[in-house]
């Protein structure tokens, strides 16, 4: 299904084709350099910048004026159903409104995909209330006719579709009414929706000024932080300022947000199951062949770590507050020590420091988390494992002539510029046969040798995954340095590579490949100290002997 950005693409190309008399059909706008062209084209001309928020609706008058019937030729021909192809956002999004756990959604979107997900999932038909029938969205909400499923901006089937600057003022009355309606009874996940248009978002302010608005909350989810909008983050502001619990929540795409609540839906029948996710993984059981000793051997970048930690601090609290929350009480400042939010504030470090990411009020108890079996802790709870990542991060970096570094959910060990660091670096150096930091040619940026930390499950076990990296300093220069980039690891072969996972395997634990166990410990001197113990040699696969008669 064509997003909005598609159709912009497609005005964008049908206009610039008209205008320069070329064939549209030679042209392909999956070319980043012809949609540059054609951007700079319309930027010439006035138009707005690219995914400005008056873009989608400068583009459907220029192509249509006000005739709304060629704008519903060109989005019946788009938007046909023959052409959906039902994700899985969709089909999760279809079963939750069927099982009565979604009971009323609202959506800027005019296409039919939601009301296919609900009949391929279930079987059921779900009948949207649109511009056309507006008018009994209202009673049905009153009268609890669940599920509600109302098209803000109509539906593409019908001539009342609002897509124009002039359509886009102002919200139909009926929809607004029930919208807020709904607001003073239910909370709110907004996903998948940028904010750019005028009236939607003066009717969720509009919201806010109703008695128990939202009264379980509003969530805005996006993919990364960000790519929250300025409107997006003062009406978040807007609602803490009046008392609703409100956050931007990073989630990853629809898709990754709607599987992850998935999971947790108890109760689902295999049925259901099946319909959703129609190629859904299930357990088997395969042994493994036996170890072989004949080459090639294949070396990984898995260390194996023989113990983890079986305890961590927990302060229960009677609110449990939002990472937003604890930004918001930090001003900014990096925690020291290592944290994750469940069921209170899990964490490895300094108790004092955690206990100032909530008001002291709310503390119930400060108590102690105990893991059972650890490895399944992680392979069962993404917070857990995020938890033991990190300590497992600044257990390594702790003491050592590297910096940890973040970007996104990734951690990395980048290594030091400091003179006083240069001699236990000299294996990388050596590793790489030149320097491991400088600038960036042409650009305002640093650059540095850095490994990436990760910690993952398997068959039982868990291991340490290095990949060594460039660091890019600031983190937004990043995408610039790119071709610096893949110069510098553009003739990594084998023996280098090995020779540059030996030097991070000394840098961050001493030794490499003798197969001893290393203790690494972060926050020694702390109430809540954390240690794994780590093997310095990394799996590898090596052949088997096969007989031939």
């Amino acid at each position: 299904m064509p997003t909005a950005t598609d159709l912009v693409r497609e005005l964008k190309l049908r206009q610039y084709c008209r205008e320069e008399n070329q064939d549209p059909h030679s042209l392909d706008m999956n070319s980043p350099a012809l949609r540059e062209r054609i951007q700079s084209y319309f930027d010439s001309k006035g138009a707005p910048p690219e995914y400005d928020n008056a873009e989608y609706s400068y583009f459907f008058e220029c192509a249509f004026g006000d005739d709304y019937a060629a704008q519903q030729r060109f989005l019946q021909e788009k938007l046909n159903p023959q052409r959906v192809s039902l994700n899985v956002g969709h089909r999760v999004l279809g079963a939750l409104i069927a099982i009565g756990a979604a009971r009323v959604v609202f959506t800027t979107n005019f296409d039919n995909v939601v009301e296919e997900a609900v009949a391929s999932v279930s079987g059921k038909s779900l009948v949207p209330f649109h511009l056309e029938g507006s008018y009994a969205a209202l009673e049905a909400l009153n009268t609890e006719e669940f599920p509600i499923y109302a098209k803000l901006h109509g539906d593409f089937r019908f001539k009342s579709v609002k897509n124009l600057s002039a359509d886009l003022v102002s919200n139909d009355e009926q929809i607004q009414r029930c919208f807020l309606s709904a607001a003073s009874r239910f909370g709110m996940v907004v996903s998948g929706y940028s904010g750019r248009d005028a009236n939607v978002m003066a009717m969720l302010r509009r919201a806010l000024d109703y008695p128990n608005a939202f009264p379980a909350g509003l969530f805005w989810t996006v993919p990364r932080r960000s790519d929250a909008s300025g409107e997006v983050i003062g009406l978040i502001d807007e609602a803490k300022g009046k008392g609703v619990r409100a956050g931007i929540v990073e989630t990853g795409t629809f898709d990754i947000l709607m599987s992850r609540i998935w999971r947790q839906i108890p109760g689902k029948t295999p049925e259901l199951i099946a319909k959703v996710r129609p190629t859904y993984a299930q357990a088997v059981s395969i042994p493994l062949p036996m170890p072989g000793g004949q080459f090639p051997i294949l070396r990984t970048n898995a260390l194996p770590i023989t113990s983890l930690p079986t305890q961590c601090g927990h302060i229960v609290c009677r609110k449990v507050p939002t990472y937003d929350e604890i930004r918001s009480r930090r001003g900014g400042d990096i925690p020291i020590s290592a944290f994750a939010i469940d069921d209170g504030l899990l964490y490895w470090g300094s108790r004092s420091e955690v206990e100032t990411f909530v008001p002291t009020q709310t503390i119930v108890e400060r108590t102690i988390k105990r893991f059972h079996d650890p490895v399944a802790a992680i392979k069962d709870s993404m917070v857990t494992k995020a938890l033991f990542e990190e300590a497992l991060a600044k257990a390594l970096c702790t003491t050592r002539p590297v910096v940890l570094r973040k970007k996104g959910r990734e951690l990395f060990a980048v290594a030091s510029n400091r003179s006083q660091d240069a001699a236990p670096l000299t294996a990388l150096r050596r590793a790489i046969g030149g320097p491991i930091f400088g600038n960036v040619p042409g650009r305002a940026a640093t650059w540095s040798e850095a490994v990436s930390i990760r910690l993952e499950e398997r068959n039982g076990m868990t291991w340490l995954l290095l990949r060594p990296d460039i660091w890019i300093s600031p983190v937004p220069k990043r995408d610039e340095a790119r071709e610096f980039i893949r110069a510098r690891k553009l003739r990594r072969w084998n023996s280098q590579a090995n020779e540059l996972l030996d030097a991070w395997i000394r840098v961050l634990l001493g030794e490499a490949g003798g197969g001893e166990n290393v203790t690494v410990t972060a926050f020694a001197n702390d109430d809540q100290p954390v240690s794994f113990r780590i093997n310095t040699r990394t799996a590898y696969s090596a052949g088997r002997r096969t007989d031939v008669r």
